[in-house]
């Protein structure tokens, strides 16, 4: 199976005054629009994934809208496990218990080609880590905003890292392709 792993795009800074319940706020215009770019890479890049689950995060939520926008992928459903990375507060909430149950979930997917899920971080580049070296702490990933990893999982709990695409790399390949 393979799992495509994307950061929410560029929201607005934190702001108590403007958003009490930090789980509300919002992606900013840049970053919706730098992220259908993405997005739009990513179909060609993965033209079929068969489930998306994000974060009920507004900001995760509008990032999975776009990409099932952009994609044709299926529409979101909400997978609350990826709000772990962050609280409601702005405090961090991810733990080794969390992403142990997020990989649980992962093994009974097994019979899916290809998952998309849009989270936070630490939790996804922590999850990444464990995936990819057995510990959450195994590597450093710096997962930026709307970036997107896909990692490939072996039926021998193996797991393999495709690619990773960021905003800016996205951006290049526009270039590029003109």
């Amino acid at each position: 199976m393979d799992l495509i792993l994307i950061r929410h795009a560029r929201a607005f800074d934190r702001d108590a005054a403007a958003w009490p319940d930090d789980a509300r706020r919002p992606l900013t215009a840049a970053g919706r629009e730098e992220f259908r770019r993405l997005a739009k890479r990513l179909g060609r890049i993965v033209p079929g994934v068969e489930l998306v689950e994000s974060s009920g995060f507004v900001r995760a939520w509008q990032t999975a809208q776009i990409l099932a926008e952009q994609t044709g992928w299926p529409r979101p459903s909400r997978l609350e496990r990826l709000e772990g990375g962050e609280s409601a507060g702005g405090g961090e909430t991810s733990s080794g218990d969390n992403i142990e149950s997020l990989v649980r979930a992962l093994a009974g997917m097994r019979g899916i080609d290809a998952v998309a899920w849009v989270g936070h971080e630490p939790m996804l580049s922590r999850l990444a880590s464990r995936l990819l070296t057995g510990r959450a702490d195994g590597m450093a990933i710096d997962f930026k905003k709307g970036a997107a990893v896909a990692l490939r999982l072996g039926r021998d709990d193996r797991c393999e890292l495709l690619w990773m695409v960021t905003p800016r790399v996205a951006a290049r390949m526009r270039r590029s392709a003109k």
